[in-house]
């Protein structure tokens, strides 16, 4: 039974604390009993934990930032629902767990950079993990063909918490420049044309295993979302293959 059956089954012994903790209680309708005080399969382990926090967390987020300008339109609305179906392909119950949270979260009294602190405090560790929710902002955000004022104000206040001042441009510039752009795909390898291709080749191969969909999964990304995974490891292999080809053609000597 994974994460959500468990949570939605009901009967768990696992309390959320903070802003999570709020926002699936008001989207169960319970607040869960401590870790521990239950056996069996409702008791979530340490990864469905983390499951569960970076999926509530998220969409919370994503609440928050649909409501950045005042109100939610339903413009926005169908946005987020275009990005769950279409980007993301969230199977029915996800999407509906998803939007229960949205709709809990957006007119609470917890603040965007609560739930981004809750992430942080939890994910922390580990900057692919920050970086993948980020990027899942940026995703919504730019899914009506530009980002607004008040969006990219709020996804730079989960940056600044997050601590990923240097990456932010790079993350950005995947939705505003062209896959094949090589000054992109050089900054996608965190390098620079006129590196030397042998140290290029090292950093692809550790940003390969960092970002690899199961690495990044066993670290508490919900497989419900394994699809944005699996976009950034083939965005990190593409940038390779682009960037060999140039460094090919490119005289030496």
């Amino acid at each position: 039974m994974s994460w959500m059956g468990k949570i939605l089954g009901g009967g768990l012994g696992f309390v959320f604390a903070g802003p999570v903790g709020a926002v699936l209680g008001a989207t169960l309708g319970h607040h869960a009993l401590d870790a521990g005080a239950s056996s069996g399969s409702g008791v979530l382990s340490s990864l469905e934990n983390k499951q569960s926090i970076y999926f509530a967390a998220t969409f919370s987020m994503l609440a928050k930032l649909a409501k950045a300008d005042g109100m939610i339109t339903q413009h926005e609305i169908d946005v987020i629902d275009r990005v769950m179906r279409e980007n993301l392909r969230l199977d029915e119950r996800a999407r509906n767990f998803a939007i229960a949270i949205f709709n809990a979260a957006k007119n609470d009294d917890q603040s965007f950079e609560d739930f981004a602190k809750q992430f942080y405090d939890e994910f922390g560790h580990s900057k692919e993990i920050l970086i993948s929710v980020v990027e899942l902002l940026l995703l919504v955000a730019f899914a009506d063909g530009q980002l607004h004022s008040n969006e990219e104000e709020l996804i730079l206040r989960a940056v600044k918490i997050f601590g990923l001042e240097t990456q932010y441009q790079q993350m950005k510039g995947r939705f505003i420049q062209a896959p094949d752009d090589l000054e992109h795909c050089y900054g996608v390898l965190g390098a620079a044309q006129g590196d030397d291709f042998r140290e290029i080749k090292k950093k692809y191969r550790k940003l390969a295993m960092e970002y690899h969909p199961d690495r990044i999964h066993a670290k508490g990304m919900p497989p419900e979302l394994a699809l944005a995974a699996e976009e950034k490891f083939k965005e990190i292999q593409h940038a390779y293959d682009q960037v060999e080809k140039h460094a090919s053609r490119t005289p030496t000597g």
